[in-house]
Formats: structure tokens, C-alpha cells, sequence
């Protein structure tokens, strides 16, 4: 009885954030078109550095001469991670700028079935968007990638996730804390824009931005997926390998940086916007 209710809640927190997403269609424009400026920007900035598309000085360091296909892999990890690092946060935030925070708190729902069904509506349109992306990719931009590759390389994505999502509850956490969170929220996602590997080879980074990337669980999820891809499963044990300790550390320490962050916001009273 128990899974069920809470099902039901989950369908009915995902039901509300499907509501509100209908009532900014542009949203759902402006998000799908987000891919399409991605790998342009990133063709016409290998094109515009290196003077052609294929460069052998990626190729030395990451396996891979073509920089879009190196790319658009970063950027299917950076989206798929900032689903839950943007969608914990920004349930908390929404929350409280509407006053209703308390009384969602207060229902009898799983704190785990609030976030997720937040979230829920978000990772069905980046399926979404997957789907069309990668067949258009392949056509439009002549991407050379074996399907095989790629499905163990999202075996690897699904990896990563845990920790993902530990990372989403420990800003979620910070959040109860702040006055006006905005700041901090875009701060946080540039950081991790700049620290996931996304764009550029981590080897590239300073020292010091080359332990804190590896800290974060997005460069290690993107490291592990393009190495799998290109070496398969057995070439990158020991990416895979250290994604799982990262991933586990970030499970356990978003759940008790949560919880010790709500306790301590209900003692204070969730603010109200």
C-alpha cells in the first residue's frame, strides 16, 4: 500500500512540474534547440582553431581526432547530469518562492519521491531530445559512432547518475539556507560547466582545476563513457573503477548533507519568499 501511495505522489509531483512546463512553450523550443547550437559552436570551434574538423593533437590525448563527436559526448553527460543538479535545486527554490515549501514538507510523501518526480518530467524530455538528436547528428554533421560503443557508453552514463544526483541534494541542501539563492545556483552551474570535461580534455586544466573536475562526479562520468567508447569496457577499467568510488562518496554525502541541512532549516523556520 505503501509503494503505492507513494507512486501516486510521485505521478502527482511529476503531473504539477509538467503543468507548469506547458505554461512556458518556449521552454521546450529553447531546450531543444539548445543541442543543435552546442554542436554547431563546437564544430566552428574546432574548425576555427585547429583550421579543420579532425585534429591529431586531440587525438594523442584523448583518443578521439574528431573534437564534435568529443563534444557532443561531453555535452550528452553535462545535460544529463545538470537534469538533477538544476532540477533539486530549482524544486526547492520554486517551493519557496511560492510560500508552499512547509506545507510539501509536510506532506506524507518520501523526501526522494518530492525530488524525483520533480525531475521526472526533465529526464523524459533529454530521452527525448536524445533521440532526435543523435539520428540528426549523425546526418547533418556525418558523426561517426557505432551503436554498439554508444550503449556501453551509456551503460557508463548510468554509472555516474548516483552521484549525480548526491551532488543535486547537497545544493538542494545549501539552498534552505540561502536568502535568494540565484547566485549561487549559476554559480554552481558554471562551475561544473567549466569542471565536466565537456568541452576540452581535462589534461589541458591547471593542476589544482584537474583535482577539483575529478572531484566532481560529471569529468569522471565523461571521461569513462568516451574512453569506453572508444576502448570499450575493458580498456577503461580503471576509469570506470574510480567513477564508482566517486559516485558512491557523492551518494552518501548528498544524503547526509540533506538531511542534516533540512533538520537544521526546520529548526530556523523554511523561509518564505
Amino acid at each position: 500500500m505503501a509503494v503505492t501511495e507513494e507512486l501516486q505522489a510521485l505521478a502527482g509531483v511529476a503531473r504539477k512540474s509538467w503543468k507548469i512546463f506547458l505554461s512556458y512553450r518556449l521552454w521546450f523550443v529553447s531546450d531543444l534547440l539548445m543541442g543543435f547550437f552546442f554542436a554547431g559552436n563546437a564544430l566552428l570551434i574546432g574548425i576555427g582553431l585547429t583550421g579543420k574538423r579532425y585534429s591529431e593533437s586531440l587525438a594523442e590525448l584523448t583518443g578521439y581526432s574528431d573534437y564534435l563527436l568529443f563534444a557532443v559526448l561531453g555535452f550528452m553527460v553535462l545535460g544529463f547530469g545538470l537534469t538533477f543538479l538544476s532540477g533539486f535545486v530549482w524544486s526547492v527554490v520554486d517551493e519557496l518562492y511560492a510560500g508552499t515549501l512547509e506545507y510539501s514538507f509536510a506532506s506524507p510523501m518520501r523526501r526522494t519521491t518530492f525530488f524525483l518526480g520533480n525531475v521526472l518530467v526533465r529526464l523524459i524530455l533529454n530521452v527525448f531530445f536524445l533521440l532526435i538528436y543523435i539520428p540528426l547528428f549523425l546526418v547533418l554533421f556525418k558523426l561517426r559512432i557505432e551503436a554498439v560503443p554508444f550503449l556501453k557508453g551509456l551503460a557508463v552514463l548510468l554509472l555516474g547518475t548516483p552521484g549525480m544526483i548526491g551532488l543535486g541534494l547537497a545544493a538542494a541542501g545549501v539552498v534552505l539556507y540561502l536568502r535568494d539563492p540565484g547566485p549561487f545556483i549559476n554559480i554552481l552551474e558554471m562551475l561544473v560547466f567549466a569542471l565536466s570535461g565537456a568541452m576540452y580534455p581535462l589534461s589541458v586544466l591547471p593542476k589544482p582545476l584537474q583535482l577539483m573536475a575529478k572531484a566532481l562526479p560529471y569529468a569522471p562520468t565523461t571521461e569513462a563513457l568516451r574512453k569506453v567508447i572508444v576502448r570499450g569496457i575493458s580498456g577503461a577499467w580503471e576509469e570506470i573503477s574510480y567513477l564508482l568510488v566517486v559516485s558512491t562518496v557523492y551518494v552518501l554525502l548528498g544524503y547526509l548533507t540533506y538531511r542534516w541541512s533540512e533538520k537544521g532549516a526546520r529548526k530556523m523556520g523554511l523561509k518564505n519568499y
